[in-house]
């Protein structure tokens, strides 16, 4: 039992003789770093990139410009399977169908099973009854419960501009339902309408909120998402009646509504995240991660929010493979669930892969809509981005696609970026402005367009509603953010280190 002791000596020995040589070691590597024998690994991209990124960059994109793949695809999907809710039917038919057509592509794919709240919508309506009666279009925000009893709430209406206001008349909210007419400041900011406004109003006695839709522009379009959980049914309406009902009760006009509700939440359900990946040659235990997700509001084709995104992603792995390019650490492309009202599909994908964290050089989402590229966001350390600026100016700036801006991440990919991994997100032009014939494409000249503020694009004038359609996207811009999308994550797997943290 003490052998160890007398072999070896008394542990203070040890330890003494290992720190004396760990000083020792320590002092050498100094000096050889001062004389300049060791030279520290270098992050630039000019000693990093391989010899072939500017050939195997331009294959991507010839490729990339000669098909409509992705549009294709991406169209009958929609079309054929619509709308793809979390725990619904579709969404697996659409999962199905996707993996099928993947692996036509002679594509590896994978299923990871993940487990996803339903919520179901049910029938629903309102409608104004004094001072004239008029329907009242509404979404029921995902999670919101529905009327009391199964049966139509009648209440009077009390209209609101912000959380301020809504405070200085707790007192005249018991009884009523409270309209939250606030104004459009960029979707992050007033997205806290929509996510807390029915619990804020229960606090004072409302008996149900209905927020304006969180978007800058409307068409009698109503907008769904996700809302915290409240004991009140809650819902959105358009831009226009929550107008009409300010305008009502400045002029001192009685509003009362008649609101109907059947939404109501399931036991969860079975799904899966669809993992295509092309191993790595020299390091496949390293990878690079990018994607987008599947799931869509119910009331949604969700072609743009995120179709495009996952399809691009897929899109974007058939070119690399199509031309035989052999990237030296892996590429995957995760087609994530549930995005859209509880993100299990990004835990469930961290938590599978969480050994994975320190070997993962960049993980990069699509979900902010696929027009024309204009480059990448990335949150990560000052030489990588400075790595990546150069990478994307050398590669991608004469498509206008090789911008480094911004730091934000997107949802599923947000547990990786947590635990210390770059990240990033495709940046892609308001569409009012990003028309592909005036688009640096195929050897255009690179128009100076502004830098991307998606929070007041175009794209949410169509998010979350029924005009989320096919016909709102360009065969040429998808295409255009496949080859953006290949060219990044080839050019970063070919790199001679992970990106530096």
């Amino acid at each position: 039992m003490s052998a160890g002791r007398y072999a070896f000596g008394h542990h203070s020995d040890r330890r003494t003789a290992a720190m004396i040589c760990f000083l020792m070691l320590l002092l050498q590597l100094q000096l050889s770093i001062s004389a300049g024998v060791i030279e520290m690994p270098s992050y630039s991209w000019e000693t990093q990139k391989d010899v072939n990124a500017q050939r195997d960059a331009h294959a991507i994109m010839e490729a990339a410009f000669s098909s409509r793949s992705a549009y294709e695809r991406l169209a009958y999907m929609t079309d054929t399977f619509g709308p793809r809710l979390s725990g619904s039917t579709a969404l697996e038919l659409a999962l199905n169908w996707t993996k099928e057509e993947i692996l036509s592509d002679g594509l590896s794919v994978q299923e990871e099973p993940v487990k996803v709240p339903c919520w179901v919508r049910g029938k629903e309506y309102a409608t104004l009854r004094s001072p004239r009666v008029k329907n009242v279009r509404i979404a029921g925000l995902g999670g919101s419960i529905g009327t009391p009893n199964g049966e139509p709430l009648i209440a009077k209406v009390l209209v609101v501009s912000s959380f301020d206001e809504l405070e200085a008349r707790k007192n005249e909210i018991e009884g009523h339902v409270v309209v939250y007419n606030e104004e459009y400041e960029g979707y992050s900011t007033t997205i806290s309408y929509r996510l807390t406004g029915a619990q804020r109003a229960e606090k004072y006695g409302a008996v149900a909120a209905l927020v304006r839709s969180v978007s800058p522009f409307g068409l009698k379009t109503v907008h769904t998402g996700s809302s915290n959980t409240a004991s009140i049914p809650t819902a959105a309406i358009t831009k226009e009646d929550a107008q009409m009902f300010s305008r009502m009760q400045a002029r001192g006009q009685d509003i009362e509504i008649e609101l109907y509700m059947e939404a109501h939440t399931l036991p969860d359900q079975m799904s899966r995240n669809l993992i295509i990946e092309i191993k790595g040659a020299k390091e496949p235990d390293e990878v690079i991660v990018f994607g987008g997700h599947m799931d869509s509001w119910d009331i949604a084709d969700g072609a743009m929010d995120d179709g495009a995104g996952a399809y691009v992603c897929w899109e974007a792995m058939r070119l690399i493979n199509s031309l035989g390019l052999k990237p030296r650490r892996t590429i995957r492309a995760v087609l994530f669930v549930n995005e859209e009202n509880g993100a299990m599909g990004g835990q469930q994908y961290y938590q599978n892969h969480v050994n994975e964290v320190n070997l993962t050089s960049i993980a990069i989402e699509t979900d902010e809509g696929n027009f024309s590229p204009y480059g990448i966001s990335f949150s990560g350390s000052d030489e990588a981005r400075t790595l990546l600026t150069n990478m994307g100016q050398e590669l991608l700036a004469h498509i206008g696609a090789g911008n480094v801006t911004g730091d934000d991440y997107g949802t599923d990919i947000s547990y990786m970026c947590e635990q210390g991994v770059p990240c990033g997100s495709l940046k892609t032009l308001d569409p009012r402005i990003g028309d592909y014939a005036n688009n640096p494409c195929l050897g255009f000249s690179n128009p100076p367009y502004p830098e991307p503020d998606m929070g007041k694009s175009a794209y949410f004038w169509y998010h979350h509603t029924e005009a989320d359609t096919i016909d709102k996207l360009s065969p040429e811009q998808l295409q255009h953010c496949a080859a953006a999308l290949a060219v990044w994550t080839f050019s970063i797997a070919n790199l001679h280190s992970l990106l530096p943290r």
